[in-house]
């Protein structure tokens, strides 16, 4: 299967959809940008079984593509997920993300907890999306925006810190895995540091300051992936797509920068 996912921010990631599962905050799953579907079928794994799922993806429609940031092809998206999942119950969104309005998610999965940003790269779109999920999470929900620190796509960085300089923002960074930020209401900020300190601790590396908030850094060295966070995994909600799992925390060839290769 075709995609980029750092080992270890997969572990990191079901370890927080864990989190929130066990802890009531409940909503919809999803992501802008699913590519063929390595990070969405962990996101749709680690779902409650009465929590939608929804894929924003141009797809074929590679005009919309305006950047290249990767390429789609739905019916390849639609059969992985069915193999590592069993099924496709999942809100299809095939447009640009420019052109999707706040409602046309909220109508489709409700409102969401855990939602992934990794679709157009360039400033505009960063910041459009950041906008538009912003506005469709829950109380709790988090956002995760992939490519921030990335060299080659500058315009995520850019994108993302005129969101963050907007006054009119309502989410914030709280923590870092490889190449992601996640982010949430400031309310919840401590809530979340705090599990992911006691749940993460051996790969915590230190806390920094981002746009003025206290982020936590985790695993952005090249410790190797533990043991504890293999059986973590494991016992996250992921059910007949163990399999998956073993492949994204690192049981088969990892590629020179440290992603999952095709």
């Amino acid at each position: 299967m075709h995609g980029w996912l750092h080992q270890y921010s997969a572990a990191f990631i079901a370890e927080l959809s864990r989190f929130q599962c066990e802890s009531g905050i409940s909503g919809a799953v999803g992501e802008i940008g699913v590519h063929m579907g390595r990070l969405f079928i962990l996101l749709k794994l680690t779902a409650g079984e009465n929590e939608k799922c929804f894929a924003l993806d141009v797809f074929d429609e590679q005009h919309l593509n305006i950047d290249e940031s990767g390429f789609g092809n739905r019916d390849a998206f639609l059969r992985n997920v069915r193999k590592w999942t069993g099924d496709t119950d999942v809100a299809v969104i095939q447009s640009s993300s420019l052109e999707v309005r706040p409602a046309d998610i909220v109508d489709a999965v409700g409102p969401c907890r855990l939602v992934s940003i990794d679709g157009g790269h360039t400033e505009e779109i960063t910041y459009s999306d950041l906008r538009l999920i912003e506005a469709v999470l829950s109380e709790a929900g988090v956002v995760i925006l992939d490519d921030f620190f990335n060299q080659s796509w500058p315009g995520v960085a850019a994108g993302a810190a005129k969101y963050f300089l907007d006054p009119a923002r309502t989410i914030r960074p709280f923590a870092v895995s490889p190449n992601k930020i996640y982010l949430a209401a400031p309310g919840c900020h401590d809530l979340y540091r705090n599990a992911l300190l006691r749940l993460q601790g051996t790969r915590f590396e230190k806390t920094a300051r981002m746009f003025g908030n206290d982020v936590a850094v985790f695993g952005c060295g090249s410790v190797p992936v533990s043991q504890r966070i293999r059986r973590s995994i494991r016992r996250s909600k992921i059910g007949s797509g163990v399999r998956f799992a073993k492949r994204l925390i690192g049981l088969n060839r990892v590629d020179p920068v440290g992603g999952i290769p095709s």
